[in-house]
């Protein structure tokens, strides 16, 4: 009689944690397909907003770059409310590289939400490979062109070596520095004292003549010259080194 009542409890035992097994298991897979619903929702509206930011970009620009967005301060849990169309996109000032604010507005049903947003614009620019020291002259060995987010680099930067090769450094520069305006300077190629040719030209006419460089002057910059024949004092364009025009 013992022997029986303990099959029975067995199996109803057996029956309970069957349908506690069952209820964990269909409650698993529940939560697991909400789970990857709501990953489904969050890589969604990211999508989709990026792709309208990045038409919006290239609408303004006729340079085929390469582009991307990302929401740093915005969690990556976040879900947008649900809305019955596109939000509408608003611009907190003109769209620009670099961090970017966002109002979305939906009408049905109404709702207002402010995003921050990352716009990285990626260029090839100038870069120094090698180390060099204020006042010096900025050769082809010290420069390379390297893909950097450009949204990142606020004090500007060069998109070709002829730019800066040729430049004189305004302080010591480390490798790796992204080469930005404030950096560099025209060097000059004609030095105060130094004999130049300056050359006269307008239409029907061509004459040169020897004369004598008053200031320092860079490449197309204007500078003072003496005519070393009629002691005259002119202003002439720096052309090359040793040679300047006269307007």
């Amino acid at each position: 009689m013992t022997s029986l009542f303990s099959n029975i409890l067995s199996i109803v035992e057996n029956r309970k944690m069957h349908r506690i097994f069952v209820g964990f298991l269909l409650s698993g897979l529940t939560l697991g397909a909400a789970l990857a619903e709501t990953a489904a929702n969050e890589a969604s509206w990211r999508e989709a907003l990026s792709t309208r930011i990045l038409a919006q970009w290239r609408s303004l620009t006729t340079d085929e770059q390469d582009a991307e967005v990302s929401y740093p301060s915005v969690s990556p849990q976040y879900v947008l409310p649900s809305c019955a169309d596109e939000p509408n996109i608003e611009l907190i000032r003109p769209l620009q590289p670099g961090r970017n604010g966002i109002e979305l507005r939906c009408a049905d049903p109404y709702w207002v939400q402010n995003l921050a947003l990352q716009l990285h614009i990626y260029r090839d620019v100038a870069v120094l490979q090698n180390p060099i020291k204020n006042g010096e002259i900025i050769q082809p060995e010290h420069v390379s062109m390297i893909r950097y987010d450009t949204g990142e680099l606020g004090k500007g930067f060069y998109l070709t070596l002829a730019e800066v090769i040729g430049t004189e450094a305004r302080r010591s520069l480390r490798t790796g520095t992204v080469i930005s305006p404030d950096m560099i300077e025209a060097a000059d190629i004609i030095a105060r004292g130094q004999p130049v040719t300056i050359r006269l030209k307008r239409p029907g006419i061509h004459i040169e003549m020897a004369g004598t460089a008053l200031t320092d002057g860079h490449l197309g910059e204007h500078i003072r010259v003496r005519n070393d024949r009629s002691q005259k004092i002119l202003s002439a364009k720096v052309l090359r080194a040793g040679l300047v025009q006269v307007d």
